[in-house]
């Protein structure tokens, strides 16, 4: 079985995955003008492209080499490159909103080629994670959509965010996008949105999509509250395992401890190999506030104590019935949660990708267009990190993914090429790797 696996998993390459991306952007309707010169297609890929190579900026996509042309038009089909200022006035008319369309469609792919079956947790649910992170900000540039954040000197800071719910798993290192949304101002609105706002709207969203799917959601203490928890349970093949702080939900730690005086809460106990100790807490059916008494939760409460004396504490509450079975399950399902911010945001931020560069504001929807399209090509990277061996022999050899981006885009520059796997290979003897 492992090995079919890995038969399945070799047939995706970068060729079939990047012309899998194309003919869904080619789907996207196009607003624009129809007399306008420039091919749709040519547009959405170049977009793509500029962040599927890791340009630093929209300028330097804009100055290419003959090599690079030849290679954009081998690799990505693109017939004409724009100027950097004609991208941005046409991607500023799509709306960002069918471009997460294509974020689930993977999801299919993964689950053919058998790596979903590695992502499942207790009782085969998947593990989603949701968190938010900010992706523009500045002190003049801004739209009618842009949050606005008042300082004490008087003066504003303009930016944008968004929601994101990514598949991940504890033990697994790749993650995979499944939706996003955008925190902005709404259409007409004076006041700013919030996360929790646009989390009813995310959720929303995956129970039109993900609806079949059984899904665990992973998330902080701020989604601790009723009536985003019972969006969830709304759904029967959905949980939930939430974080949850002394501050923020004090009724219901002030109950716990009660129930753990009375003997009612259960403890678990045991030292681990290396000699760290793990302790746990828990007790079902408890009201998660006051105000959402009908709202009952299962709550574990856990320590982490290491050999040297250091220890971590953690709380959540959960769906699921706990017992001690499961206690150690559902705490590295809680845990996980971090995996959005450490192997997704902080990869774009800091692994070659300029998530925090400003690549255009626009007047309507480029911010946040040009954000979804660098998650697509996030995508795309983690689905050929997973399945490719040439991919993972090269990441070893570079040490870091930005000296593998840095590598991979020198050769695109000055050597043509006529698919990825020819580019890929290229890169590989530049780090002595034998191919087979």
């Amino acid at each position: 079985m492992r090995k079919k696996q890995e038969r399945f998993q070799s047939a995706v390459t970068m060729d079939s995955l990047v012309d899998s991306v194309r003919q869904k952007l080619l789907s996207l309707p196009d607003p624009r003008n129809r007399s306008i010169s420039l091919s749709f297609h040519d547009l959405v890929m170049s977009g793509f492209a500029m962040f599927s190579l890791k340009y630093p900026s929209l300028h330097r996509f804009e100055k290419q080499t003959i090599a690079e042309k030849e290679n954009l038009k081998n690799l990505y089909k693109i017939e004409n490159l724009c100027s950097d200022a004609t991208m941005r006035s046409n991607l500023d008319q799509i709306a960002p909103d069918s471009l997460r369309e294509l974020y689930g469609t993977n999801l299919e792919m993964l689950r053919k080629v058998g790596v979903l079956k590695d992502y499942q947790s207790i009782d085969a649910h998947l593990i989603v994670s949701v968190d938010g992170v900010q992706h523009f900000s500045s002190k003049t540039v801004h739209c009618q959509h842009c949050q606005c954040r008042q300082h004490k000197d008087g003066s504003v800071t303009y930016h944008h965010s968004m929601l994101c719910a990514a598949l991940v798993h504890p033990q697994q290192r790749e993650v995979f996008i499944l939706g996003s949304e955008p925190i902005k101002k709404q259409d007409g609105a004076k006041k700013n949105d919030c996360e929790l706002n646009a989390s009813i709207r995310l959720t929303d969203w995956m129970s039109d999509h993900y609806k079949d799917e059984k899904l665990i959601f992973v998330e902080d203490a701020l989604y601790a509250n009723a009536p985003h928890l019972r969006r969830i349970e709304a759904n029967e093949n959905w949980q939930f395992v939430v974080n949850i702080k002394p501050k923020g939900h004090k009724k219901l730690f002030k109950l716990f401890e009660t129930r753990k005086k009375m003997g009612s809460a259960k403890c678990y106990e045991f030292k681990d190999n290396y000699g760290t100790t793990h302790r746990f807490w828990y007790d079902n059916n408890l009201p998660l506030s006051e105000s959402g008494a009908d709202m009952r939760v299962n709550v574990l409460l856990y320590e982490e104590e290491k050999k040297n004396g250091k220890i971590q504490k953690f709380a959540w509450a959960t769906s699921f019935q706990l017992h001690q079975r499961n206690v150690m399950k559902i705490m590295k399902i809680g845990r996980s949660r971090w995996k959005i911010e450490n192997e997704t945001f902080n990869t774009l931020k800091n692994q070659g990708y300029h998530f925090e560069h400003n690549y255009g504001h626009g007047y309507q929807h480029l911010n946040t267009f040009l954000a979804y399209l660098m998650l697509l090509a996030f995508q795309v990277d983690q689905v050929f990190q997973r399945c490719n061996k040439l991919f993972n022999q090269i990441w070893k050899k570079a040490k870091t993914k930005v000296k593998l981006w840095d590598v991979l885009k020198a050769v695109f520059m000055i050597k043509v090429v006529y698919s990825f796997n020819e580019l890929f290979e290229t890169v590989a003897l530049q780090f002595r790797i034998q191919l087979e």
